[in-house]
């Protein structure tokens, strides 16, 4: 009797854009779109089941810089260092065929100082990470490929307290698909445009949150990467 083949792992390590959440105009707080309407979710629709997709979103999540202090909260400044985490997750997830890196947004709070190329340069350092990761522990699973992600454009921000956490993320947004373009062709590391996918910058109310509609647009958009992605690691 012929053994099933084990389906193919693929591992989505992102912000709040992967998590899922639901933007508001008063940047109060919100929810988490269903699992089937998330680009995530309905990847995985796509992709069927031979193929299982996992969810790694988290709203505040940089590619490798702390965060801010939560008094009174179990989150500490590291909790959103994209960097000091994702080795853990690749563990808890072995065996993976891919990860999927998309981050970057969070690195243009003017707080950071980051010129485009430096978030691009960040990531590139995140997939690099991907690349040495083979063994987890306590195993022997080779290293997953990996594809990086230039996230979406920014667009009027419309909440007063975000728009002065952002300043200047416009501008800077508008330069990331390039600048990782750039750094991950230098890098040989395949790169997708998920602005260009949804025609720019984000659609959700804030300025920053991809819109329902965002999300169907980058799961159609970013299959045919992931395929490729995937081809090139099994030689077909």
């Amino acid at each position: 009797m012929a053994v099933a083949a084990e389906p193919r792992r693929i591992l989505v390590y992102g912000d709040s854009n992967s998590w899922g959440y639901e933007a508001r105009s008063d940047g109060g707080p919100t929810r988490r779109f269903p699992a089937d309407r998330r680009w995530t979710g309905i990847l995985q629709r796509q992709l069927g089941s031979g193929y299982v997709v996992i969810e790694d979103g988290l709203n505040l999540r940089t590619t490798d810089l702390d965060g801010e202090d939560w008094p009174g909260s179990i989150m500490r400044p590291d909790t959103v260092n994209g960097a000091k985490h994702l080795p853990a997750s690749i563990a808890a997830n072995m065996p993976l065929d891919l990860v999927i890196i998309m981050l970057g947004t969070n690195d243009l709070q003017a707080r950071y100082r980051r010129t485009p190329r430096q978030i691009a340069d960040a990531a590139v350092s995140l997939a690099r990470k991907v690349q040495a990761s083979s063994g987890g522990i306590g195993t022997r699973y080779p290293a997953p490929k990996v594809l990086i992600v230039s996230p979406a454009q920014v667009s009027t921000i419309p909440i007063e307290e975000w728009n002065r956490r952002y300043a200047g993320s416009r501008d800077k947004s508008a330069a990331l698909a390039a600048a990782f373009k750039e750094a991950a062709a230098a890098a040989h590391i395949p790169q997708f445009d998920a602005a260009a996918a949804i025609g720019g910058t984000a659609h959700g109310v804030d300025g920053i949150h991809l819109s329902m509609s965002d999300h169907r647009k980058l799961a159609a958009s970013i299959l045919p990467a992931i395929r490729q992605a995937l081809r090139s690691q099994s030689g077909e």
